[in-house]
């Protein structure tokens, strides 16, 4: 039983520390001079260029550490780079493509080519979406002909929030990257240069990354190369916890609450408005990642203020029943006196890592800050959140103070606060109070806390040795709701033969005992073997995805790769390495 639960949540690895990763660019133009590719101006499906030069990859990539860092295409006859620009009008006019083959330098526009205007915008839509963090950053390759310039590279998030930045580059003669000239028939010519600029993304931790556009060049008489985008994602994947916050007030207007504005029960607008959720939570990418109450006559927001001094007293509720849009104090409602400090005390305590991070939902009327304190099991930590004015966002409002008719939309504001400084301690609960505007009020609809979950006891990854050859090594701290992960170096390159060994608990038996001549120790008795693949550098992981139950805390599992071969040791083992999951 013990095995098969252990077999039930072995995973791939998936992105386990800040990794880069290189982004499938979607390529527009066959604008490399690759092996085969020179001297035919006119073929139908070849390389044409972007100006009257080229980078001259004939012999193959550069061995170059710019490059190696970028997934650079390296084969002929495909397209290669995302060009901005117009082959028929860059450089003044000097380089437009022939209306008929005639084996001059300038060759006719390609089968690939279906438009000649590439100015722009161009996309690309990204096939794996990427999660951004605290440490995020974005880097691009390219270079521009006939005097240099500027465009723009956007980054499209799925909350639809954007981020522009604007990069700029010489003139792309005289580099040192060997280089093509003679426009279209791609002669031996003078080295290019490429340009890499990094663009810090630390502003939209918590957004995904969807799509990656490039447009508005400043030179209209240039060509504009883009070879490589590298995007640093969010580091090490972890559990968020959608927190079950302790609400006091039910804010928001589903359906069956609306004009009911005595209801005992029922929705009080916490000012002058709610959000309209009467068909349900919006299918909206900045919601979808939080818990947000979807029932009707149930606490669904933290209320910070006192509704009967809201908006210079407009607002306070009535003595009795009267069907105006002012209702009466509600049977929900002890006291309407909750200006704060307002608690949440989490079930599950939270153990910080390097990589976690705390995301709000929230509103406000009237505009104002207020504070969020962390308690710690070792004191607490407070910042600050500030909202506009509700009104004006894109969800729908209802009006009428309690009695909740259609209104004007309304704005949520989303908020991640970076708790990787706390790594190491665990998070127990969260305050909200100290609100900057007492004409108004707060709305907290929901948050998420990202990091491991704690045990009562200590854990971490321990090493035991007894390999014959390849290493092995960890980045999880072993802490419970995390992956725990083990990486292999120095296996037999691309071998099929290579598995993993693992198990509860750590024993100690000679390899030489069970297979005589042989030098190593096995850690692992009565294991569970699971085949691997070893990639060309003799490397190969294996993971345990996040385990939540806390019946995990204090339990040790400890693993070995091992592969056969055919010396005179038919076995090769790893060092052992034993993780107990714990603080």
């Amino acid at each position: 039983m013990l095995r098969l639960a252990l077999a039930l949540t072995f995973s791939a690895t998936g992105l386990l520390a800040q990794t880069v990763v290189q982004v499938p660019l979607n390529y527009n133009w066959n604008g490399i001079a690759h092996a085969g590719e020179t001297g035919q101006p006119d073929a139908p499906n070849g390389f044409r260029a972007i100006s009257d030069r080229a980078l001259d990859f004939t012999a193959g990539v550069p061995n170059d550490p710019l490059l190696n860092r970028y997934a650079v295409v390296a084969v002929p006859g495909v397209l290669d780079m995302v060009h901005l620009g117009n082959r028929n009008t860059v450089d003044n006019g000097n380089w437009p493509f022939d209306a008929f083959p005639d084996n001059d330098d300038l060759g006719v526009q390609p089968s690939w080519l279906p438009n000649v205007n590439q100015t722009g915008p161009q996309s690309t839509i990204l096939a794996t979406p990427l999660p951004i963090g605290l440490t995020s950053t974005a880097s691009v390759l390219f270079h521009v002909s006939n005097g240099g310039g500027s465009f723009d590279v956007t980054f499209v998030y799925q909350s639809t929030h954007t981020h522009t930045s604007t990069l700029t580059g010489p003139d792309w003669f005289g580099g040192v990257y060997p280089g093509r000239a003679n426009v279209d028939r791609a002669n031996p010519g003078n080295n290019l240069n490429l340009i890499e600029q990094v663009v810090d993304l630390s502003a939209d931790a918590g957004e995904t990354l969807v799509e990656i556009r490039f447009g508005n060049r400043s030179n209209a008489v240039a060509g504009y190369g883009i070879y490589g985008v590298n995007v640093e994602p969010a580091a090490t994947p972890k559990l968020v916890h959608q927190l079950e916050l302790n609400y006091n007030w039910n804010g928001i207007v589903h359906a069956g609450e609306d004009q009911l504005p005595d209801a005992p029960n029922g929705y009080r607008s916490i000012a002058s408005r709610g959000l309209d959720f009467r068909a349900g939570v919006p299918n909206d990418p900045l919601l979808a990642e939080f818990a947000l109450v979807d029932t009707a006559g149930s606490l669904d927001v933290v209320m910070l203020g006192n509704r009967n001094t809201v908006d210079g007293g407009a607002r306070a509720f009535d003595p009795l029943p009267d069907g105006d849009s002012n209702g009466v104090q509600p049977t929900w409602l002890p006291s309407v006196d909750l200006t704060g400090p307002q608690t949440t005390t989490l079930t599950a305590p939270i153990l910080l890592d390097a990589a976690s991070t705390a995301s709000f939902l929230f509103q406000s009327s009237g505009g104002g800050a207020f504070d969020v304190t962390f308690a710690l099991a070792t004191g607490s930590v407070t910042t600050t959140l500030v909202a506009p004015d509700w009104v004006g966002g894109s969800y729908l409002g209802c009006s009428d103070t309690d009695r909740a008719m259609p209104g004007l939309p309304l704005r949520i504001e989303r908020s991640t606060i970076d708790l990787s400084p706390l790594a190491g301690l665990v998070l127990t609960g969260i305050t909200f109070g100290n609100s900057s505007n007492p004409n108004g009020s707060c709305a907290i609809l929901a948050a998420n806390v990202s990091g491991c979950l704690a045990c009562g006891n200590n854990g971490g990854p321990t090493w035991l040795g007894g390999g014959n050859g390849p290493t092995i090594a960890t980045s999880s701290p072993g802490a419970l709701g995390c992956p725990l992960v083990w990486d292999v170096a120095g296996a037999t390159p691309n071998t099929l033969l290579g598995f993993f060994a693992a198990g509860i608990g750590a024993n100690a038996q000679p390899l030489g005992a069970l297979l005589p001549g042989c030098a190593g120790t096995v850690h692992v008795v009565n294991p569970f073997v699971s085949g691997t693949a070893v990639d060309a550098t003799g490397a190969a992981s294996f993971a345990i995805g996040a385990v939540t139950d806390p019946a995990f805390c204090g339990l040790t599992l400890t693993v070995q790769y091992a592969e056969f071969t055919a010396a005179a040791c038919p076995l090769l083992l790893s060092d052992a390495l034993s993780i107990t999951i714990g603080n």
